[in-house]
Formats: C-alpha cells, sequence, structure tokens
C-alpha cells in the first residue's frame, strides 16, 4: 500500500473516486492549517504517491508540502500540474522521485488568455473603456484578430493551442521550435536557429511561450524589440527571465512594440515600485493565465488516470526523463 500525500481540499474533491483504490493507497492529506491527518486510518507501506497541484503548491502550508516531499523514502512517484521543470523545488524533487510526471492541460486556459490580451489591444478595448467612462459616443476603429500575423516563439502544448485558436479565426501564424515536425495550427515553421530579425518584424504579434533556458534567458532584448514593428503586440506567458524588463520598457516608449501583455515576470510577485505596473503600454496578470476550473478539473482527471495505470504497473502520461533535471539544473546552477 502506498501513502498518497495530497492536500486535503484536493482529497474532499476526489475522495468518492479514490474509494474504488482504498486497498491500494492511503491518504495522507495536509491542511492550509499545516497539520496532517489519516482520512481513512492507514498507512502505508511502499513508498510514498505526492500530488503536487495549485491545492498545495500555493496553500500555506506548502513548506509542510515541501518537507513532506522531501523526507518521502522512497518518492514512488510525483504528479506536478506545473509543465516546467525550472522551479528549484521542483529541480530537487524531480532529482529524487522514481517517477516524475507533468501536466499540459493548462495550455487551453493560457491560449484563451492569449485570446484575450490580442482582442483587448487589436480592438481598442483601453480607449472604448475610455469613452464609456467620458460618457463619450463616439466609434472607435478597431482591427480584426483574424486579419494579423503572429509568431509564436515556443511551438509546443501552449503554443499549438494559440495557434489553433487563431488560425480559426482566420490569422497568420508563424511557429518557432526545434522539431520539424509541421502542424496544422501553423501556416509556417521556423528552427529558432534560423529566426531573423525579418521574421520578427514581420509579425503583428510576438508569443513567448517557451521553456527558460540558456539560450532563451533575455532572448526578448533590445535588439530583439528593435527588430518589432511599430504598434506590435508583444506577449509573454513562457517565463519572466526570458525578457529584459528594462530593454522593454525604453521599447514600449519607442512604440516598437505598440503593448505588452505580460502574465509572468522577472520577479514574482511583482514588486509594487516596478515600472510595469503603471507603464501605459503594458497589460500585466499575477502569472493566473492557467488559473481556471476546467483547468483544475482536468489536472484531476490526469491525476486519477495516471493513478490508476501506475497502481497497476502500466505507463504514464506526460513522463519526464531523470536526465532533464540534470540539465536544467546545470543551467541554473540549484
Amino acid at each position: 500500500m502506498y501513502d498518497l500525500l495530497i492536500h486535503e481540499k484536493t482529497f474532499s474533491r476526489l475522495e468518492e473516486r479514490l474509494k474504488p483504490l482504498a486497498e491500494q493507497i492511503a491518504p495522507h492529506a495536509l491542511s492550509d492549517s499545516s497539520e496532517f491527518g489519516r482520512p481513512w486510518g492507514k498507512e502505508g507501506s511502499q513508498g510514498v504517491i505526492a500530488y503536487g497541484n495549485t491545492d498545495s503548491f500555493f496553500s500555506p502550508a506548502v513548506r509542510e508540502f515541501a518537507k513532506a516531499v522531501y523526507s518521502a523514502a522512497p518518492l514512488s512517484w510525483f504528479q506536478s500540474n506545473a509543465a516546467g521543470l525550472d522551479n528549484e523545488f521542483l529541480q530537487k524533487v524531480g532529482e529524487k522521485a522514481e517517477i516524475y510526471t507533468v501536466s499540459h492541460v493548462q495550455a487551453h486556459a493560457i491560449a484563451e488568455w492569449v485570446l484575450w490580451a490580442a482582442f483587448d489591444y487589436f480592438g481598442a478595448g483601453a480607449a472604448r473603456r475610455q469613452k464609456q467612462a467620458d460618457r463619450d459616443w463616439k466609434k472607435i476603429p478597431f482591427r480584426e484578430v483574424g486579419e494579423t500575423r503572429w509568431l509564436i516563439y515556443g511551438f509546443g502544448h501552449i503554443g499549438e493551442n494559440v495557434g489553433r485558436r487563431l488560425k480559426g479565426l482566420g490569422a497568420h501564424v508563424t511557429g518557432v521550435r526545434r522539431s520539424s515536425a509541421v502542424s496544422p495550427f501553423a501556416d509556417h515553421m521556423i528552427h529558432p536557429d534560423h529566426l531573423s530579425p525579418e521574421d520578427v518584424g514581420a509579425a503583428d504579434a510576438v508569443l513567448l511561450c517557451c521553456p527558460l533556458t540558456s539560450e532563451t534567458e533575455d532572448m526578448a532584448n533590445e535588439a530583439f524589440f528593435a527588430a518589432m514593428s511599430p504598434g506590435s503586440l508583444f506577449l509573454n506567458v513562457g517565463r519572466g527571465p526570458l525578457v529584459d524588463e528594462t530593454a522593454l520598457l525604453a521599447a514600449l516608449d519607442k512604440g516598437r512594440p505598440g503593448h505588452a501583455s505580460l502574465d509572468v515576470t522577472r520577479q514574482e510577485p511583482l514588486p509594487e515600485e516596478s515600472a510595469l505596473w503603471s507603464h501605459p503600454g503594458v497589460t500585466v496578470t499575477p502569472h493566473t493565465a492557467s488559473t481556471t476550473e476546467g483547468t483544475e478539473r482536468r489536472n484531476d482527471e490526469q491525476f486519477l488516470e495516471n493513478l490508476s495505470s501506475f497502481l497497476r504497473g502500466e505507463s504514464l502520461r506526460n513522463v519526464v526523463d531523470a536526465g532533464a533535471f540534470k540539465a536544467q539544473a546545470s543551467v541554473f546552477g540549484s
């Protein structure tokens, strides 16, 4: 029988669906008040399974959750609801866990965040809201998103989900990724090594949704922004350090790009003194693009599917090779 380390909110949500597995798992539920409970009165002896999701990662008791994961002997399997591996805690867990799986189901919500940002900018949302505030009945012209050209750097799960929605509107999509595989959701594909300033300049919107690596850190720098077309839209849903924020602010003052929509920043939470809060050319949200009920539901479904597979000794979805954590650690020195 395996111990199942899980947040009590998650356990309450999934208990009825976990009951058929009661002979194989012993839930060990953590509350926001840092108290562990044994709701089924059982303890496991084979190892520990841990479900790292929003309930646990953003709980006031997250330190206790981390301690329990670090002390697990052995940590047989860790399911993360995050896609990235660049977090120091997740790197350590990945090196410890016998099996580590990730989630990509948040791509749906993030893609809708991108569309929201695009509709707001190209649809002159700020001007419309101002006209309403001024009680000014005046027509405002706007641009259709379906007539825009997009460059999506990082054409994986998130990039393809964005591309699928943009193509549905009629937009032109260029994807940037290392894989040579074609995609029905892109008109054109470019290898990162072959991306040129002309490619950047041809886009009405440039979206970053790539992983943070030694090659991509600060990729959006002074030269990158200088290549963007005047009045274009820059979006980042990847990681904050992909962007040189000082260079971005200077570029916005020059109109290249015309606006930046950011769900991630170099320092999170974003400091009160950051100029990103008040710059008229910036829309910033607190790393919440994936925060929807749909994301939570899909993450739970993937966990339950993987849990059943794990207990049957079958292959799991989205397994990360241990070498990926060693490579990530060597890049960022963790």
